[in-house]
């Protein structure tokens, strides 16, 4: 079979973020299952044009890819597991591979029994345009025909949907939206890594699923939009797997792209990392750069957080909980500051029917450590903290969309019913949401 070398580009950059990985995010959490995962997409790309070349077999070289391709799939999500911070070793991530692995031990036996040189034969009249009698010679070669091309690529086909389907959940949960993308490409704004990832997958994945299902297996000649094809996917490609070396970081943006690549770091040295990186970057400063520097981060600390708060001035706001004067150990304190980010920052609050465990689970925490640490710090339970936050949530939202009913308000805000809303509502406020809104609407006037 004529090597295309444009067919080789997809795994060659796979090939080439995996050395890159290697050097640069060694320590991430992430890193041996993305490391597993680049090497085993770049044999996948490659693997059918390479050994066979090398090989002079494409049948062997079949053989090698429909072993390692079906390892993708799970690869991938586990992967997205550890960047949503909730992973979890599942059977159902092992399953996805036994229909490949019996479709690649049936191929393994046909070869065998029929060998591999006339197999080879077989393969070579089919990639020249042959078809019907003059393709299929014997029975032997329309089994062999039927389990490694057709029913692997159907095989494959329905793993990519799943996958796909896997993706789209995962961005319903984390409330992913297209305004993401435009605010961190054009307004320099955070993003999560895990929204970057799932998006940049789809792509390859709907790319993949279109190429499997509209490219004929027994076609001697490539289609003409088979090339800008894989075009699009080797540039999506290495986006995906640039933006893998941020696996340590939660959000990123496209400033902090710069810096970033030196704290790829797992949480266990995180602390260790960036003490070297600190103790670095004054090295290179004098005296007065570093205090110019130092008081213009504390500048921007100020006016990026003017005491954001979670409810009624009775209750502590979370910046001044931080630096208050209840003593804290120093892994109470991180846990209080993810605490936060989980809640003003990723809003997670707006979820129906989140409890105390999905929280501590999203903390990597104890349950029990985690109450414990709401009730010290706001002298409030979790359900209260929650409710305030939804309350102060549905205030903002109140004001922003005058027409919504209020079993809208409700379902925008977290709650379970328009009733728990409105009972809440009046609790903490005094005011029925209309009432408040009302008094809102005159005051304005």
């Amino acid at each position: 079979m004529r090597l295309n070398f444009l067919y080789l580009v997809p795994g060659l950059i796979f090939l080439f973020w995996a050395a890159v990985h290697s050097l640069l995010a060694s320590r991430t959490s992430t890193f041996r299952i993305i490391e597993w995962s680049l090497l085993t997409i770049f044999v996948t790309a490659t693997g059918d044009l390479m050994l066979g070349q090398v090989l002079h077999s494409e049948a062997i070289s079949i053989l090698v890819v429909q072993l390692m391709t079906p390892a993708i799939i799970p690869f991938n999500s586990i992967y997205f597991a550890h960047l949503s911070g909730n992973f979890k070793h599942r059977p159902y991530q092992t399953l996805w591979v036994i229909l490949p692995a019996m479709l690649f031990t049936a191929s393994l036996i046909i070869t065998s029994v029929y060998g591999v040189a006339n197999i080879n034969d077989f393969l070579e009249r089919m990639h020249a345009g042959y078809k019907g009698d003059t393709l299929f010679t014997n029975g032997a070669e329309r089994t062999y025909y039927a389990w490694s091309v057709v029913a692997f690529r159907a095989v494959m086909a329905v793993e990519a949907v799943i996958m796909i389907i896997h993706s789209v959940m995962l961005a319903i949960k984390f409330r992913f939206k297209p305004t993401h993308w435009v605010d961190f490409l054009f307004r320099n704004r955070r993003m999560r890594v895990l929204e970057i990832q799932v998006t940049l997958c789809l792509i390859i994945l709907f790319t993949l699923f279109l190429k499997i299902i509209l490219h004929a297996p027994m076609s001697g000649r490539e289609p003409a939009w088979v090339t800008p094809l894989v075009i699009v996917i080797s540039i999506v490609d290495f986006f995906f797997g640039f933006f893998a070396l941020f696996s340590a970081k939660e959000f990123i943006s496209i400033p902090e792209i710069r810096t970033a690549f030196r704290f790829n770091y797992n949480k266990e040295c995180a602390e260790s990392v960036a003490e070297e990186v600190i103790l670095d970057m004054i090295g290179e400063l004098r005296g007065e750069s570093l205090t110019h520097v130092l008081s213009r981060l504390e500048i921007q600390a100020g006016a990026e957080n003017p005491g954001r708060h979670i409810g009624r001035s009775k209750t502590p706001t979370l910046s001044t909980t931080v630096l208050g004067p209840n003593p804290m150990s120093r892994d109470e304190e991180s846990l209080l500051t993810r605490f936060q980010h989980l809640m003003m920052d990723e809003q997670l609050f707006l979820q129906p029917s989140l409890t105390l465990s999905d929280v501590s689970e999203r903390l990597h925490s104890n349950k029990t450590y985690v109450s414990k640490m709401v009730n010290r710090t706001y002298n409030l339970g979790f359900p209260e903290v929650l409710n305030i936050l939804r309350v102060d949530y549905a205030e903002q939202y109140i004001r922003k969309h005058k027409d919504s009913t209020q079993d809208e308000i409700a379902r925008a805000c977290g709650f379970l019913s328009a009733s728990s809303f409105n009972s809440t509502f009046k609790r903490i406020t005094g005011y029925t949401p209309k009432v408040w809104a009302a008094r809102v609407a005159t005051n304005n006037q």
